[in-house]
């Protein structure tokens, strides 16, 4: 149905008995068609190998220099929402890293938080949209 946004994950569950999927925002929606697009790699989604963005081929990267990594972060999720989110119109994409220290059986453990934080608009509204996301890579895992 044109104008219905659904909540994601699919609850499988209710359509097989023909319940009513519960619905979403056109915000939230976009949300989180922008973390699928973040989390998924090139090649995983078989009806479309477009679909995805390039962070997961860096992921264990370690060693790869603080610009270059906010640099291909950011240049594969702005063509991933060209590509795949035709809702908004990008206005502005950051990618914003920092470290975090994290205690796991009783180790000191170091992972790189990487922020993305959206600008756009969204092109039926003209309404400002504004997205902040965040996940840690080495390895991938998000919040």
């Amino acid at each position: 149905m044109k104008g219905a946004f659904y909540k994601l994950p699919i609850d499988f569950n209710a359509i097989i008995q023909k319940k009513e999927l519960e619905k979403t925002s056109i915000e939230h929606s976009i949300a989180q068609q922008i973390i699928l697009l973040a989390t998924t790699t090139f090649g995983e989604c078989k009806f479309d190998e477009t679909f995805g963005s390039k962070i997961w081929e860096i992921d264990f990267d370690l060693l790869m220099n603080e610009n270059t990594l906010k640099d291909i972060i950011s240049k594969t999720m702005k063509h991933s929402l060209l590509l795949h989110e035709a809702r908004i119109k990008l206005n502005d994409l950051r990618v914003e890293l920092s470290e975090e220290m994290f205690f796991v059986d009783d180790m000191s453990r170091a992972k790189k938080r990487v922020d993305i934080v959206i600008d756009a608009t969204i092109k039926s509204t003209n309404r400002n949209f504004d997205f902040k996301g965040y996940f840690f890579v080495g390895p991938l895992s998000y919040k």
